[in-house]
């Protein structure tokens, strides 16, 4: 038999004292005593539990498991070499001679600050006011009976007091203290699902100046029915998606931690520290799916143990309520292990390991109060037994054996392999392209595609282009919209120094004076000045009404960036460049009637100045300098379908640099204060990239002001033309068949069919088909380096798909 003892302590020890509440049971749930008394404020105890800890035990200085840096360990760290003494360090060393009466001084009054300490919480247990429950307490209680005592308090105070010393433990040697939050959620723990083995999952992290090998060597040798994993500094989503995969009956945790106001860390790599906080959702699934018992053998676990039971998951943990010696985290490991698995209770091992730290005390003091039990009030402690399938249990396969045999079935008659891959991989190629085609994989497929991008390497910038910006700084000085005046000015300085041509990316239908007359006097005299219109989208952004009809085609160029719309309104991102609509085939009722877009009209600009002519081609496709700016189909690579087919339009193969080109502030071009080697020969585009604008769009780069992307197409044309950079291109197909992607996609499923025939066991099986991903994935990379669209995300699902459907048809 064994009895839980509830000890409730709501209060606080400086000021107001404790209601203290006491509720013996049996282990049948029978109460046997539920009686409420006090315990008065006692600030001279509060003092010397902060005197202990924080100065006569941290100011022994001794390397321990916290993050912390030590600049002059004062004890622990001391090397004895002949009379001398070596203080070590990763980068020097310390030779100075130190008396032994010091460090012996300095032991001393730690042990006697712990004995104070213990004395005092006799007497505050002593007082008039708690006595009923002390008598209650040896009244009830049985000294050959295993018992619990649970500390439920929010005190810091308490948590830090040594419980194992008041001189109740000492009529009762089997009872152990542990610790816990007052308030709590009831809940119904599951209990450990029996196997073969019980599983463990051990976290190693950040380690400098101590020897978590130590613990991985204890973990490793605990016993044949452990199956420990053991995490080497590892990544936040190792550990995340451990805890959400993979069903655990031991958490372990060994290296250095912290508590910072109120709140624990554990340090995971050199890089990344953990709060509990950001690990709830992984640790609810890990309860969920059997988690008993968490281990933290890392130093000031209280600020974990507060924070993990706010959210009512782990049923026990054992942690360190203060800074921990390495030898004497490693020496506990050790003991509490050994104990556990020779099937003795968690109390009863941990109760058994701090005895036994009780020896190393002369060296390090106050080594045996530092392990600490935190358990859920509605929790079960277990035995190690109660992991294991039992000795009576089902009989276990090699003995099936013995099992009369029946008669054999006939064979089911069924496809041979290599035609199951081929059907197989046939019918899910055709489910796929047919889901496709639905544009069910649209928004995914372009993110894909943005992913892509991105990763390629970076680009030089095109130095045949400069951008004016018109920043934020460039409107406080100048206001918004800035004045006719002001624009003029600025082109007319960049039009002195002979530019190739000037985009003006701004609407100006309506006139801003003073300076209309100038502006406008300027478009008459320049055919390489370029305006801009927006078709379809209102008065405000037509072209200006006092340039003559004859400037629409040569001198206007429409700026419309198409978004990509998508159904869950994801994926809203530039992906394709207009060059130019037929007007007369338009149904636009305002007069942006201009046929060309800005970018087509700059690089035409350019490309005539080198000699290069542009024509079309009797597809109505642009052909300039012998490079074909093919029209994309209604459906093409991951568009299904394509939104405005009938605009002669490409895919914006995005320069690998977010921007392309050199750039100057408006205010530097006013002020005259540019290198004119900018300007010369060079296509200029003005355009604002301040806040006050709203011009930005999402790209694959993130967002990107409009100049910058009306850029990026300028660059993409003169560097497909001259340079011979690759347009974006996709596999063949004819009208809206995509045969070629099609192909591309059944050669995917029949290498899954192919992976599925060859590896039967299921863990070779997700190996090599994750193998095979990441493959297509660097295909797909390098191909799109080249120019080519691959249909990576169909040729992915294509493959698991088939692999999956032989698996499973291969053992049905």
């Amino acid at each position: 038999m064994s009895k839980l003892v509830y000890l409730k302590l709501d209060g606080n020890l400086p000021n107001q004292g404790f209601r203290v509440t006491l509720e013996i049971k049996e282990d049948d749930g029978e109460s046997l005593a539920d009686i409420t008394s006090i315990l008065p404020a006692n600030p001279e105890l509060a003092a010397l539990v902060n005197q202990h800890w924080s100065q006569k035990y941290r100011s022994l200085g001794m390397p321990s498991r916290n993050h912390k840096k030590r600049i002059f360990p004062a004890f622990y760290s001391l090397v004895r070499a002949g009379n001398k003494t070596i203080f070590r360090s990763k980068s020097f060393s310390w030779r100075v001679k130190v008396k032994e009466a010091d460090t012996r001084s300095s032991l001393k009054k730690c042990q006697e600050s712990g004995q104070q300490l213990a004395a005092a919480m006799n007497i505050w247990l002593k007082s008039e006011q708690f006595r009923e429950i002390d008598t209650r307490l040896r009244e009830k209680l049985n000294d050959r009976e295993d018992i619990r005592v649970l500390i439920r308090t929010e005190d810091p105070n308490l948590h830090k007091l040594p419980w194992h010393l008041w001189d109740l433990f000492d009529n009762f040697p089997k009872a152990e203290p542990s610790l816990g939050q007052l308030n709590f959620v009831k809940l119904e723990f599951q209990k450990p699902l029996r196997k073969s083995k019980v599983k463990i999952l051990a976290i190693l992290g950040d380690s400098p100046d101590i020897n978590v090998k130590e613990d991985e060597k204890i973990l490793k040798n605990l016993s044949p029915n452990a199956d420990v994993k053991v995490l080497v500094e590892p990544k936040r989503k190792q550990i995340t998606d451990e805890l959400w995969e993979q069903s655990w009956d031991i958490i372990f945790f060994a290296g250095h931690g912290e508590t910072e106001d109120g709140t624990g860390k554990i340090y995971i790599n050199k890089d990344d520290c953990l709060t509990i906080d950001e690990l709830w959702v992984g640790l609810r699934k890990a309860v969920d799916n059997g988690l008993q018992l968490a281990i933290f053998n890392c130093c000031d676990g209280l600020g974990l143990a507060t924070k993990l039971d706010d959210f009512q998951m782990i049923p026990q943990m054992i942690l360190m309520r203060e800074l921990v010696p390495d030898v004497v985290a490693q020496e506990f490991l050790k003991y509490f292990l050994t104990e556990f698995v020779a099937g003795k209770s968690l109390y009863a091992a941990k109760r058994e390991a701090c005895n036994r730290l009780g020896d190393l005390e002369h060296k390090f003091p106050c080594a045996s109060w530092l392990p600490v039990i935190w358990q859920h009030p509605t929790a079960v402690p277990l035995v190690w037994s109660d992991f294991l399938i039992e000795s009576d249990g089902p009989v276990v396969a090699e003995n099936l054996t013995a099992v009369p045999r029946y008669e054999k079935r006939p064979p089911v008659k069924g496809f041979s392999p290599l035609k199951s891959v081929i059907l197989a991989s046939t019918a899910c190629t055709v489910a796929v392209m047919g889901a496709r085609s639905l544009g069910v994989m649209e928004v995914l497929e372009l993110s894909m595609f943005d992913r892509l991008m991105r990763l390629r390497e970076s680009e030089l910038i095109d130095n045949r282009l400069l951008v004016v910006q018109v920043t934020n700084k460039d409107v406080d000085k100048y206001d918004y919209p800035q004045t006719d005046a002001i624009i003029a000015r600025a082109i007319d300085k960049l039009l002195q120094l002979k530019p190739a041509a000037i985009g003006l990316n701004m609407h100006r239908n309506s006139p801003k004076e003073p300076g209309r007359k100038d502006l406008i006097a300027l478009f008459q005299k320049n055919p390489n000045l370029i305006a801009v219109c927006t078709y379809n989208a209102g008065k405000i952004m037509e072209p200006p009404p006092e340039l003559l009809q004859s400037k629409l085609e040569n001198q206007i160029g429409f700026i419309n960036l198409p978004p990509d719309e998508a159904r869950d309104n994801k994926g809203r991102s530039i992906r394709r460049q207009l060059l130019s609509y037929h007007p007369n085939l338009s149904n636009f009722k305002d007069s942006c009637k201009a046929p060309n877009s800005l970018s087509f009209l700059l690089a035409a600009r350019f490309l005539e100045n080198q000699g290069i002519k542009l024509e079309k081609n009797q597809n109505e496709e642009w052909v300039i300098g012998g490079v074909t700016f093919k029209r994309l189909a209604s459906r093409t690579g991951g568009y299904q379908p394509l939104k405005e087919p009938k605009v002669s339009q490409v895919l914006l193969n995005y320069r690998a640099n977010p921007k392309p080109a050199f750039k100057v502030t408006l205010q530097e071009v006013l002020s005259g204060k540019i290198d004119p080697d900018l300007v010369k020969g060079k296509i200029v585009l003005i355009g604002h990239t301040s806040e006050v604008s709203e011009t930005e769009f999402d790209t694959p780069y993130g967002k990107m002001p409009a100049v910058w992307i009306h850029a990026h197409m300028v660059s993409q044309i003169l560097s497909a033309v001259i340079d011979k950079r690759p347009l974006l291109w996709i596999l063949p197909q004819w009208d809206r068949f995509q045969w070629g992607d099609a192909v591309f996609v059944w050669l995917a499923a029949v290498t899954g069919g192919l992976l599925a025939w060859r590896w039967r066991s299921p863990l070779l099986l997700t190996i090599a088909s994750g193998a095979m991903i990441f493959v297509l994935y660097q295909v797909s990379l390098i191909i799109l380096i080249l120019g080519g669209w691959m249909p990576l995300v169909p040729a992915v699902l294509a493959l698991v798909t088939t692999g999956g459907m032989l698996f499973v048809y291969d053992r049905s």
